[in-house]
């Protein structure tokens, strides 16, 4: 067989990937190749498939109909471990590296050689440097890896992966929360492990990113795959029409249906934020809300919005700027403050907002303990006072006794509303407030919202799904890289234009 044929043989191949999470279909009959030396990029919206299909190349979706080869030969890749036996090694948008050990402890994790039944520390120091030098990353390998900044990390998880032994390398989000000089310093890491054969998936929401580095770019929508090409022949607005399963104009524009914004509100602002900072997340945000209306905080996942919310809602210190309520400067990171003061949150993940192993009742009356119960914590009275608020929101079974974990999802967050209605709403910032919900929930759940902006509350959704955005926003910033890239107001938009700034 020649050289040239060599380099066209598929070094992976997917074949009728499928895979069912509770009997709804996350992939359907997926095909996917990927060739020694190349790096395929992987794109696609919200709920696309994109981390379900990495995650059983992984090893962590061992049952999937479908098969995967390797080299031609098919493979079984029931555990992380066996996925990396067979040369694939995936680096997480969460990076997995111990911080507290040092850079060479973290590339010979798991596979310390030993000396007389003893870890020869001498040997994995000088073979961690020359490895990583090889690679041209130039760290001090006794340091503690928590002391380099996000890209070297990265690179240092990367080198662990390939120092396994991986041929096939998996990058979920690698640049989205990197500044642009990283970047660039990841792109020439990429394109030098590229030539060495190794080949590279690269999943992304920076489309600028995924045409810059990658040599064929595939598109999944809604579990299936509707496309692959050559990245050289694409452009930005071409690959956003493939995402949302509808063909550009000429312009690009019209993909989605548009909502018009109303015109920006002439009442005095309940929230200010100025110039807000932190470090790797966001930089110099600026923005108000008035009474009665939502700002949409729109974004890829590591833009950098998410992050802001929680500090506006004094979940999360900031190095800079300051948040104010009601003309009152809000203290740095104090949630009981905010709280006070009628600044209050839901946050995505449930657990930060919810007691899953605690009574309905005691979630309820948690954020205002004092205030809704007096000087004696009754369990009548606590019930008394938690029940028809439950009734309010819609919670169903509205029985203060059960245990919060016990809900499902959608219920859960109106019991994280219920929570907040026993005391002052004069903001309400949400983070993605109906992930994980059937449609019936996400509309009781934002009726609920909808409900507190009309009486006067201020709302702030931060969301990574332009769909919920458009639909409940009547002013929308759409961050990109941890800064506002562009704000639309009382203008139509649609989703198509949220992409393109995003």
């Amino acid at each position: 067989m020649s050289v040239v044929a060599v380099k066209q043989q598929a070094l992976l191949e997917c074949r009728a990937i499928g895979k069912n999470f509770g009997g709804v279909a996350a992939l359907e009959g997926v095909d996917f190749d990927l060739r020694p030396g190349e790096v395929h990029g992987v794109v696609g919206c919200n709920g696309a498939g994109k981390s379900t299909l990495m995650k059983i190349l992984a090893g962590a979706h061992p049952d999937h109909d479908g098969s995967v080869l390797i080299d031609g030969r098919e493979v079984s890749l029931s555990s992380p471990r066996e996925a990396q036996a067979c040369g694939i090694a995936m680096v997480y948008q969460e990076l997995s590296g111990i911080g507290a050990l040092s850079v060479a402890e973290n590339l010979f994790l798991g596979r310390q050689p030993t000396r007389m039944g003893r870890i020869d520390w001498g040997t994995i120091h000088l073979q961690a440097q020359a490895y990583l030098s090889e690679m041209q990353i130039d760290v001090d390998v006794r340091r503690r890896l928590d002391r380099f900044p996000l890209v070297i990390r990265q690179m240092v998880e990367i080198a662990r992966g390939l120092h396994s032994g991986a041929r096939v390398l998996i990058l979920d989000e690698p640049t989205s929360a990197l500044s642009p000089p990283e970047t660039r310093r990841l792109f020439e890491l990429i394109r030098q492990l590229k030539r060495n054969g190794v080949a590279v998936i690269f999943i992304s929401h920076f489309l600028e990113d995924v045409l810059e580095i990658c040599d064929r770019v595939t598109v999944l929508k809604d579990g299936r795959k509707v496309w692959t090409s050559r990245a050289s022949e694409l452009t930005k607005p071409e690959v956003i029409s493939r995402m949302l399963g509808r063909e550009a104009g000429a312009t690009g524009a019209d993909l989605e249906e548009s909502v018009t914004l109303p015109a920006r509100s002439t009442l005095a602002p309940i929230l200010r934020v100025a110039g807000l900072s932190r470090v790797g997340e966001f930089r110099d945000v600026s923005f108000d809300v008035a009474p009665g209306e939502c700002v949409g905080l729109y974004g890829f996942v590591g833009a950098g919005h998410q992050e802001l919310a929680h500090a506006v809602a004094g979940a999360a210190s900031v190095d800079a700027g300051s948040v104010q309520s009601d003309q009152s400067t809000l203290p740095n990171g104090d949630v009981p403050e905010s709280v006070r003061r009628g600044v209050v949150m839901v946050a995505a993940d449930r657990a930060k907002t919810l007691v899953r192993r605690s009574s309905i009742a005691r979630n309820t009356t948690l954020a205002h303990l004092q205030r809704s119960m007096g000087e004696w914590l009754l369990r009548r009275r606590e019930h008394a006072v938690v029940r028809p608020i439950l009734e309010q929101v819609g919670c169903r079974p509205a029985r203060p006794e059960l245990l919060a974990g016990n809900l499902s999802g959608g219920n859960q967050q109106k019991v994280v509303l219920a929570k907040w209605l026993l005391g002052p709403v004069r903001v309400l910032v949400l983070e993605e407030p109906t992930r994980g919900m059937d449609v019936g929930a996400k509309d009781e759940v934002m009726r609920l919202v909808a409900e507190l902006k009309n009486s006067g509350a201020a709302v702030v959704l931060a969301s990574t799904e332009p769909e919920l955005v458009l639909a409940h926003a009547d002013r929308i910033l759409v961050f990109q890289r941890g800064r506002i890239a562009h704000e639309f107001t009382g203008e139509d938009v649609c989703t198509a234009d949220l992409l393109r700034w995003a």
